[in-house]
């Protein structure tokens, strides 16, 4: 039976027993029948060359705390009388054949049984906790397992629970101890943060046995929450004070679940005919937790610090691309959109949006498919003889309004059939498309610096000076030397050739990319302290873009770079509606119809990945309010002649990721991050808004300061970081990966090589098919882009069971659960 809390399902426990055989009294009395010149010395030998263990695991329920009445007993009587050390050093013990595991076990017994009126031995405990004289192997353990993305199951190795029947023993004893590191205890126990120790008589009441105490601290301990909290407890009363609360909080959840259950199974999920169930659900979900929005940032171990750093993040994020498609947009629009205008609308909209949104670890902003749409309005306009800025306002009031509709009809349920593979899918296409973005802009400076026709002709008058000199006596070749030169001299002064430009271009973009991604993953090197590494990961992309701007700007300052075009005039007025016929009007429709389905994806599918379960979000989702929130938001932009704008990725999970705490988990010596708590809080998304604003009145004299290669830098660096923890990409490396070193992921257990392999294939078809209409230079084609996006649901619910059966495909894709 498997049971869900906080978006987190739990699984059974695993008991593990293990009975080693001991080599040593073997090896000593090898040694003594050597010497007697014993026949039988050599089968011993053979016996002594290693030792047999006898391993047991089996699954055990996690224990419920309403109708099982002996857990919170437990917690009430065993608690009180409970040694809790913190920060436990694994050190050895002055003799040096004990190991690391003997002396934590040393210190506990000293601490458990110093208050006893117990009569056993230290030696004769530890005889029973260990399964070998050499004491680094425990006899009895529990630990948790957790269901992974797919369904497969993997050992929860950050705490570990001891249990051990003593004879002589009279009474139940606990002890817990927190590692002041993450310490090895042996094979499926790498990583263990928390150390519980129960010893208990052999004869004893059925509901009090050693794994009956274990199981209802291990039930507790596999809460990822008590964990977090028991991790800043400063001292044993707090400590204990966590542990009661959990206890608490578990019961209470158990009970309001039973209770409830036949209710939320019957109306778990509004229909398309209840109008305005999802908005009415979303609000209710959400209202209660408004306050904490805002506590959540400032209150809590390391919230303020996160609250910091991820604000410098999106700060730096925001506004570098908003500045980059406010200088494309000026180019295709002949000024009628600009700079300054996506910078008001981003600081307006990213406002509002922070404040009233739902869900506010979403980020919203002018992205890169809404910047292509911009262009293809323009198209159609120009082609139909519309005026561009009454016309480009008009698709955005449709779509407003075909949001709206959307809310309010709970379209958005329909995103329970989106799967981890449509949003990755679309996730790396987003990644295609800032990394393609980087590359033209780096062959565009190679093409006007480094290959244009100045530095062509620079290099033929070298080598024909050249050749002139080893031939003075050819006038043809002189001619030809004179001729070069004059031609030379005719180039315009505004087309030199300049090749130390796109050097520089290169190094700074691939710089700043570096550096960042360097510093993001500097958390998981030994150097400096956990406090120092998780700084300077949490600060890589702020520092990344100041020192390659301050290389570009001040070391290499005779260095002519391309400056952003940005004047600082903000002149924002209502759009002149009247100039539009009605036909106008109507044509408008049908391109906010077509922006309305790329917007419907864009920001569910952004919403999706920041809900996922993986994140261990609490406060849970609200799909259909921050529809209607976007829909507003675009109504006022489109009525001032202002740039569009919806949730955007990576920048999105990647928010969720800079306000995560994360715990590092080992499986058969791969590593891997596992975020353990979120900081759900609006403060980052309003002061990273408010000082891009502030920013805006003095942006003219920083601007000229910030090269465009370090924006460059910035876009790699987001889809190079977008991939981590990207299923497809991990996938895609497997085409290419030696079968023996494929990681022990669930989907590699539970999913055939070759089906595998095959749903592999399908996304990448499905990538390649969205390459192509997003990248195609027919705008007219870019038109059905959000059509195709669209049909990824079907094509993976209809089309891929045809190719890989039902179970495999859950195994390896589920779909969204929340």
């Amino acid at each position: 039976m498997k049971e869900v809390e906080n978006g987190e399902v739990k699984v059974p426990l695993i008991m593990g027993e293990q009975n080693g055989v001991d080599n040593r009294q073997m090896e000593e009395e090898i040694s003594k029948k050597q010497m007697k010149g014993d026949p039988n010395t050599f089968n011993m030998a053979m016996k002594s060359s290693g030792a047999l263990l006898h391993r047991q695991q089996q699954p055990i329920e996690l224990k419920d705390f309403v109708t099982e009445v002996r857990g919170n007993m437990d917690i009430e009587h065993l608690l009180e009388k409970c040694s809790v050390i913190l920060d436990l050093q694994d050190q050895p013990n002055e003799n040096p054949n004990t190991s690391s595991m003997e002396s934590i076990v040393d210190t506990m017994l000293n601490s458990m049984m110093s208050n006893t009126n117990e009569t056993v031995t230290r030696e004769e405990l530890k005889s029973l906790i260990f399964s070998n004289n050499d004491m680094d192997m425990f006899a009895n353990t529990v630990q948790g397992t957790i269901e992974g993305g797919g369904g497969g199951h993997e050992v929860d190795q950050n705490w570990l629970c001891s249990t051990t029947e003593v004879p002589t023993l009279m009474n139940r004893v606990v002890g817990i101890s927190r590692m002041s590191r993450h310490t090895n205890m042996g094979e499926g126990a790498n990583e263990v943060k928390f150390f519980i120790l129960v010893l208990c008589p052999t004869n004893i009441k059925g509901t009090k046995t050693a794994l009956e105490t274990a199981r209802t601290f291990a039930t507790l301990f596999s809460d990822m929450s008590l964990r977090h909290s028991l991790l800043e407890s400063q001292v044993d009363l707090e400590f204990k004070a966590y542990i009661r609360k959990a206890a608490h909080e578990i019961s209470t959840r158990q009970e309001k679940a039973e209770i409830d259950m036949s209710k939320e199974e019957a109306d778990n999920e509004p229909s398309f005919l209840q109008p305005f169930r999802g908005i009415r659900d979303d609000l209710a979900r959400r209202i209660p937790y408004y306050w904490s929005d805002y506590k959540d940032g400032v209150v809590g171990p390391k919230s303020l610090q996160k609250t910091i750093s991820t604000t410098f993040f999106l700060y730096f994020s925001i506004i570098l691309p908003a500045i980059a498609f406010g200088n494309l947009q000026d180019d295709n629009t002949g000024g009628d959109i600009n700079v300054e205008k996506i910078l008001v609308g981003q600081v307006c909209g990213g406002l509002i949006f922070s404040i009233f949104a739902g869900q506010p670890l979403v980020v919203v902003m002018t992205t890169a498919p809404l910047v292509l749409f911009t262009k293809i309005i323009l198209l159609v306009a120009k082609d139909f003889g519309f005026p561009f800025l009454p016309f480009f306002a008009m698709v955005g009031l449709w779509n407003s309004f075909f949001l709206i509709i959307y809310a309010v009809f709970n379209l958005s349920k329909l995103m329970k059939y989106s799967s981890r593979s449509t949003e990755e899918t679309f996730g790396n296409f987003i990644s295609i498309a800032l990394t393609v973005d980087a590359l033209k802009h780096l062959a565009g400076s190679f093409k006007a610096n480094y290959n244009n026709a100045a530095c062509e002709l620079e290099d033929n008058l070298s080598g024909h000076h050249h050749t002139i000199n080893e031939t003075l006596v050819n006038p043809l070749l002189s001619a030809m030397g004179h001729n070069i030169t004059k031609r030379a001299a005719e180039v315009p002064d505004d087309l030199p050739c300049q090749r130390e430009v796109s050097l520089l271009y290169l190094i700074l973009m691939l710089g700043t990319v570096w550096l960042g991604v360097s510093l993001f993953d500097f958390v998981k090197t030994p150097y400096l302290s956990s406090r120092k590494r998780e700084l300077l990961s949490d600060y890589a992309l702020p520092v990344a873009v100041i020192v390659f701007s301050i290389i570009g700007s001040v070391i290499f300052n005779r260095v002519a770079l391309d400056p952003f075009k940005f004047k600082g005039e903000f002149n924002i007025t209502l759009v002149p509606f009247e100039e539009l016929t009605v036909g106008a009007v109507f044509f408008a429709a049908l391109l906010g119809f077509s922006l309305s389905i790329l917007f419907f994806m864009d920001q569910n599918i952004s919403a999706a990945m920041v809900n996922s379960p993986e994140n261990h979000l609490k406060k849970g989702n609200a799909y259909h309010w921050d529809l209607v929130v976007v829909a507003l938001i675009n109504a006022v932009l489109s009525i001032f002649g202002l740039p569009f704008m919806h949730a955007v990725l990576p920048h999105s999970p990647l928010h969720v990721q800079c306000l995560a705490d994360k715990e590092t988990r080992v499986t058969n010596g791969y590593a891997r991050d596992v975020v353990t708590y979120v900081r759900e809080t609006r403060l980052t998304n309003i002061f990273s808004n408010v000082l891009i604003g502030i920013t805006m009145l003095f942006l003219q004299y920083i601007l000229p300061y910030i090269p465009k290669a370090v924006l460059d830098g910035l876009f790699l660096y987001m889809a190079v970081t977008a991939l981590y923890g990207n299923q497809m990409f991990e996938r895609v490396t497997l085409l290419v990966t030696e079968q023996a070193a494929y990681p022990p992921n669930h989907y590699i257990k539970r999913v055939p090589q070759r089906k595998m392999h095959t749903f592999t294939a399908c996304q990448l078809v499905n990538l390649l098919v969205l390459c192509v209409f997003g990248f195609t230079p027919w705008p007219y084609i870019k038109m059905i882009f959000p059509v195709v996006l669209a049909c990824f649901l079907p094509i993976r619910h209809k089309i891929l069971p045809l190719l890989i059966e039902q179970k495999y495909l859950e195994a390896i894709d589920p779909t969204t659960k929340d």
